[in-house]
């Protein structure tokens, strides 16, 4: 029986049906960026959720992604913040459906 390939759109958590697809994808950009900066400074875990001010058990499931739904972008943009990483919101009229997105750079 040949393989059946399907084809998706840029957003996997839309493809396989999340609620809040959008919402859950920018979290997942802003957690990479989380997870990237704490890498590159050679962080330990521990030292990581005392900069973000949370438990070591809370960031290790934030930083696994298992609160994922939990978690609010507000939440990700002050451990942002905390790492000292420069965040830029903006907002503008949209011409058609709004869209939520985020740029990392």
């Amino acid at each position: 029986m040949p393989e059946e390939i399907f084809v998706g759109s840029d957003n996997v958590f839309e493809d396989i049906g999340l609620p809040r697809p959008k919402e859950t994808l920018a979290k997942a950009k802003l957690l990479l960026h989380i997870r990237t900066v704490i890498k590159n400074r050679g962080l330990k875990r521990k030292d990581a959720a005392k900069l973000l001010r949370i438990s070591p058990k809370e960031f290790s499931s934030v930083m696994d992604g298992e609160l994922l739904d939990e978690v609010t972008i507000g939440q990700l943009t002050d451990y942002l913040t905390a790492l000292n990483e420069h965040i830029e919101i903006t907002v503008r009229h949209a011409q058609g459906p709004a869209q939520l997105h985020v740029t990392l750079g």
